[in-house]
């Protein structure tokens, strides 16, 4: 992000800024070099803060990314939810019919009649044929 020269060049120009204005000296030469030393330490601030705001932006960018991707996660998780829940209510439905069908099958068995009585039921319907003769 920032430069090691940038940024150890804000503090030492602030220490001879200090230092200058602290010793009091009113020489013109001083004035000048200490305005350039003031230049260059805001032109350093300046793309410090520069740099700063294209840090920020990348900042927002990648959280409005995070956003989006975290919604689109609880989306596909809220689908995931809904398809195995179809898909348990389906199995339930598959269990009942499989169960009907058992009962039915068992219910079918109970009333399977012997050969005997199927004979018996026969002749009767013979002989209530040829009575209605």
């Amino acid at each position: 992000m920032l430069n090691l020269k940038n940024l150890l060049l804000i503090p030492m120009l602030l220490g001879v800024l200090l230092t200058a204005s602290a010793a009091g000296q009113s020489n013109e030469a001083e004035h000048s070099d200490e305005l350039a030393l003031s230049r260059r330490l805001i032109a350093a601030l300046e793309r410090e803060n520069a740099a700063l705001r294209e840090r920020l932006a990348s900042e927002r960018s990648a959280n409005a990314m995070l956003i989006e991707l975290n919604e689109t996660r609880k989306a596909e998780t809220a689908a995931l939810r809904d398809a195995i829940a179809a898909k348990n209510d389906a199995i339930t439905a598959k269990d009942a019919s499989i169960a009907a069908q058992d009962a039915l099958i068992a219910q079918l068995k109970a009333r399977k009649n012997s050969i005997w009585k199927r004979l018996g039921d026969i002749a009767i319907g013979a002989a209530v044929g040829a009575i209605i003769r």
